[in-house]
């Protein structure tokens, strides 16, 4: 169909200065996690020093389209699903394939593309790395004690697999107008008394139960800050999950200045409630992503994924309870005081003093 300069003044592409022809085509292949696919956006600006003048198309899950929907770096999300048509007919000049399982490698093998990097589907059924740059990562996922020596960030590792050069760039997401109006319509009100606002992610997924801190740790940060810095009001936010936790610490407190942001909500929603925060207190989770996009200091807790591949890009912090057991990707803890319960309410408001107090002293400066 004709373009909108061609509308506005009959211009054909041949004489037209603002035409910017695409030079390569790029393909991401990238289908979850939320918070995985959040952070893996950090390659797009890479890419695009890479590729210049490329049109990005970026594979997902149904469920995590929006975080990548008006982000001006990817012309066109696309469904896993719905786009096996167009991966049997186009062709692109790079494929990025960025999850080490059976379904981002199979589209990866399907795809018609020059290039491949990541990984792919063998004739076997196999997953395997598609070039040089990723067997590291992939041997990674197969050994968890290379998995625990780790000590570079996920981002890192993710500019290595890709063959890109730094410096690595922070996620990419975009909030559009309409949704950021709508959360602050909610949420200004009972927020606008308070001098600054900390958000408390309770959500950490489902793959791995102990992300979650537990009820005991989430209320004693919640009356330490309510003690020592009532001018602060506490946002708590989750997901649907977290319905029962939520009803369970606003019970328990009930005092002024806990303000449940909810757990119904979009994607872009969650991100927006973020987005009203002065600091963010979160588990290894989407949240964590999405503050790091939104330049927003961040206090992170980690035990059983690894603390070492967190990067919160200067403006926080990772704390962790000192157990041998750090990072041992197990789904269930066998262990009869887990990590999160060793974790303590004023290690986490301490962090949170200091990641403040250096956010502070940048804005003077």
């Amino acid at each position: 169909m004709p373009c909108r300069l061609h509308k506005q003044d009959g211009r054909v592409c041949d004489d037209c200065a603002d035409y910017d022809g695409i030079r390569a085509r790029v393909l991401v292949i990238k289908l979850g996690a939320a918070g995985d696919v959040v952070r893996t956006t950090a390659i797009l600006p890479a890419v695009h020093r890479r590729y210049p003048h490329a049109h990005v198309t970026w594979i997902t899950e149904a469920a995590w389209r929006p975080l990548l929907d008006g982000n001006p770096l990817i012309d066109r999300p696309l469904v896993r699903g719905e786009c096996l048509d167009r991966l049997l007919v186009e062709s692109f000049d790079v494929t990025f394939a960025l999850d080490p399982d059976e379904a981002c490698a199979a589209l990866a093998a399907v795809a018609r593309s020059r290039e491949r990097i990541g990984f792919v589907l063998d004739d076997r059924g196999r997953v395997q790395p598609a070039s040089p740059s990723a067997v590291r990562w992939w041997q990674m996922g197969l050994n968890d004690g290379l998995k625990r020596a780790n000590r570079r960030t996920y981002q890192d590792l993710l500019y290595e697999l890709c063959g890109l050069d730094g410096p690595v760039a922070r996620p990419q997401l975009a909030i559009d107008d309409d949704t950021r109006a709508r959360v602050r319509r909610r949420l200004a009100p009972p927020l606008s008394g308070f001098d600054r606002v900390i958000a408390l992610n309770t959500g950490g997924g489902g793959r791995w139960v102990q992300k979650k801190w537990t009820p005991l740790g989430y209320l004693g940060f919640m009356r330490l800050v309510r003690e020592r810095d009532p001018r602060a009001a506490i946002l708590i936010v989750g997901g649907p999950d977290e319905r029962d936790l939520h009803a369970t610490l606003l019970d328990a407190d009930g005092s002024e200045g806990i303000i449940d942001g909810g757990c119904d909500h979009s994607l872009k929603e969650f991100a927006a409630a973020i987005e009203l925060a002065d600091l963010v207190v979160t588990s290894d989770s989407l949240a964590l992503h999405v503050a790091t996009a939104l330049e927003r200091p961040v206090v992170v807790f980690a035990g059983p994924t690894s603390p070492w591949e967190l990067d919160t890009y200067g403006d926080g912090e990772v704390v962790f309870a000192p157990v041998p057991c750090l990072a041992c990707y197990q789904a269930r803890c066998d262990k009869p005081v887990t990590c999160m319960e060793r974790l303590e309410p004023a290690a986490v408001y301490e962090a949170v003093l200091r990641v403040a107090g250096r956010a502070r002293a940048v804005a003077v400066r």
